[in-house]
């Protein structure tokens, strides 16, 4: 049981530690929307990591979009992941 309350501390502290770059040259920034591989509405980014993956809530749960797949073009920002991928991501 310690076990479990230790990683579960480290995990929590990790989720709220600051980006370590400036807001400045991520490709995207919080309460951005991002849409899917088709164009529609995935949500709002809820957080941006180190690595510039986001934190989105997707139907009901919060899922991390990674950087890799995310593009911004036409005032907007897009990942190449379809509903059906986003679906299956934690």
């Amino acid at each position: 049981m310690n076990l479990r309350s230790a990683l579960l501390g480290a995990v929590l502290l990790a989720a709220t530690a600051a980006p370590a770059f400036a807001q400045d040259d991520a490709l995207i920034s919080k309460n951005q929307t991002i849409y899917d591989a088709e164009g529609k509405r995935v949500g709002k980014v809820t957080r941006v990591l180190e690595d510039g993956s986001a934190l989105v809530i997707y139907k009901g749960k919060v899922v991390r979009i990674g950087a890799s797949t995310l593009t911004a073009g036409d005032g907007k920002v897009s990942t190449s992941l379809s509903k059906k991928e986003l679906a299956r991501l934690d």
